[in-house]
């Protein structure tokens, strides 16, 4: 039997210690690796979410003053709503947005109209420069821009009574309600509520505030 070696014993316990020390190292790099990979990825998304949080907030339209036309049939056949951007917000593009509406027949999403017309049988709405110096309606891209937006609403045939429009743009009588709401490009949403005067044999051929 070969005698004992203290130092011989103390080098390979020391090797052995390094080896694991080493090994403890590069786990902790590689972990060290992951976490701050992970962080970085959580951080870009936190950021993303933010920011689409903003603008779901920020980015809205808002109506600041609507009319009704009455046909000759007392009926209201069209809204119009004066429009303009909400404080903070960046530009809407009005071709991406689109206007839900709830009215006495239920509920129609409207679309964008490329030549700016409101239908009421395709179930698009319509708009047009109030004030716009750089000309980018339907684009609203400066607080002093005003844009109209126009919902055309369907009538009976002549002699026909108003419930026998199957459409959920139907026209409005006198006393009805409707819900008008604006969804643009980010998600952010505008809701106007149009109330019809309980009479409107007085305003027929003109507008009314709704």
């Amino acid at each position: 039997m070969l005698p004992f070696n203290k130092d011989n014993d103390r080098g390979q316990v020391g090797i052995e210690t390094l080896i694991i020390f080493i090994a403890m190292i590069l786990v902790a790099a590689v972990a060290a690796g992951v976490l701050i990979n992970t962080a970085g990825f959580l951080q870009n998304k936190a950021s993303a979410t933010s920011d689409d949080s903003t603008e779901q907030v920020s980015n809205q339209v808002l109506v600041a003053s609507a009319v009704g036309e009455v046909s000759d049939d007392e009926l209201v056949n069209t809204l119009k709503f004066t429009t303009m951007q909400s404080p903070g917000a960046g530009e809407i593009d009005m071709n991406d947005a689109t206007i839900e509406y709830i009215g006495p027949n239920g509920k129609k999403t409207l679309t964008h109209d490329a030549d700016g017309t409101a239908d009421a049988t395709a179930g698009e709405f319509g708009t047009s420069a109030l004030k716009d110096e750089d000309s980018s309606i339907p684009v609203l891209n400066a607080k002093d821009d005003r844009m109209e937006v126009q919902i055309a609403l369907e009538e009976p045939a002549s002699g026909d009574d108003v419930d026998t429009v199957t459409n959920e743009l139907r026209a409005l009588e006198g006393g009805e309600s409707a819900t008008v709401r604006f969804v643009t490009q980010s998600g952010s949403q505008y809701t106007y509520i149009v109330n019809v005067p309980e009479s409107l044999s007085s305003s027929t051929g003109a507008s009314v505030e709704v």
